[in-house]
């Protein structure tokens, strides 16, 4: 009887594939404001194009207009990436800049979206993507992201999720504008709050992601973790006390995943020829949250790597990130694929 039951136990080894025990990796992939390396950032057409290239989230950056209606920019500023300073030259604050919240939605959805741009020199900050042209590319509002998404899920038969950031809260309540609120009530709306949705809800704002769970956000929860700070606020403090295990382990009561800068994971020397890969990913997995990071661009490489391809063996052979962000996500979703983690 043992001699059996070892010949079959040698007999269903054999028949497995040798990398199953590799197989259960299986990181995801965010379109970082959709298929952004090849047409004008948070435009619906770069949403689709993402879509089409087979990622697992699509992004989208919420930021409000004066009257209160949820729009999918990357920036408060309007400035960077769209007319705004040609249709309305006076409507800029003292600093010379033109904030979302200074507009009406209706003023927004009129502007034209374009590449993004230096305001100084108003030439292109990635020279070989879109160039600019007539094409009336617009804004466009959060409940239509949701909508083209979940038609895309209905005609397709996938189920490619949603990767909201909630951008400056404390900039705009300063306006009387609750945007964390308005946003989580817009995608309770639609569905994506719970875990089951697979939808993500991300943060820079530490007080905003507590905040987050005392408004009724049931579903995944991302800290978004940076060097600088982020915003309006003088939030460096509060990120570098996000990196140390006190705030690793204060933070995963709330947020389900721990998301930082490429470069907190894998830290450039001084002379940026090299890198060295830190204990930071490691040490938020020990405190019980997924492991995510951004943002990936093959026409920007982080500090000390030589090649697009080197960066993606430390993102997902050496760091093993959950899920990773990418202006590129079709070469992510290829590579993963290449090397069976698809």
């Amino acid at each position: 009887m043992l001699k059996k039951l070892f010949a079959s136990a040698l007999l269903l080894s054999l028949a497995l594939p040798l990398t199953a025990s590799a197989g259960d990796y299986r990181p995801g992939v965010a379109a970082h404001r959709g298929a952004s390396g090849y047409l004008p950032e948070h435009t619906l057409p770069a949403k689709a194009m993402a879509y089409a290239m087979g990622v697992d989230y699509i992004e989208q950056d919420v930021v409000m207009s004066k009257d209160g209606k949820l729009l999918v920019m990357h920036d408060t500023l309007l400035d960077t990436t769209t007319d705004v300073a040609k249709r309305f030259p006076d409507r800029a604050r003292k600093d010379g800049r033109f904030y979302s919240s200074d507009f009406t939605y209706d003023e927004l959805r009129s502007l034209r979206v374009t590449e993004r741009f230096d305001v100084k020199t108003g030439k292109p900050v990635f020279s070989g993507r879109f160039p600019d042209s007539p094409i009336a590319y617009q804004i466009p509002s959060l409940e239509e992201e949701f909508l083209q998404v979940q038609g895309l899920n209905k005609s397709t038969g996938r189920n490619v999720s949603v990767y909201v950031e909630v951008k400056e809260p404390v900039f705009f309540q300063e306006q009387g504008l609750d945007i964390l609120k308005a946003t989580i009530d817009m995608m309770t709306k639609y569905g994506y709050n719970s875990m089951e949705s697979k939808a993500i809800l991300q943060i820079f704002d530490y007080e905003a992601v507590v905040r987050a769970r005392e408004l009724g956000w049931k579903g995944e929860l991302a800290m978004l973790v940076t060097a600088s700070g982020q915003g309006h606020i003088d939030d460096k403090a509060r990120h570098a006390w996000l990196q140390t295990d006190e705030g690793l382990r204060d933070v995963a009561k709330y947020a389900t995943i721990y998301a930082p800068n490429f470069n907190l994971l894998a830290v450039p020397t001084e002379d940026a020829k090299a890198y060295t890969i830190s204990d930071l990913g490691d040490r938020a997995r020990k405190a019980g949250m997924k492991l995510h990071s951004w943002t990936l661009r093959e026409d920007s490489l982080p500090k000390g790597f030589r090649t697009f391809g080197e960066v993606l063996d430390v993102a997902f052979k050496t760091i093993k990130v959950d899920g990773m962000f990418s202006d590129f996500p079709d070469i992510l979703v290829k590579y993963l694929k290449d090397n069976d983690m698809r």
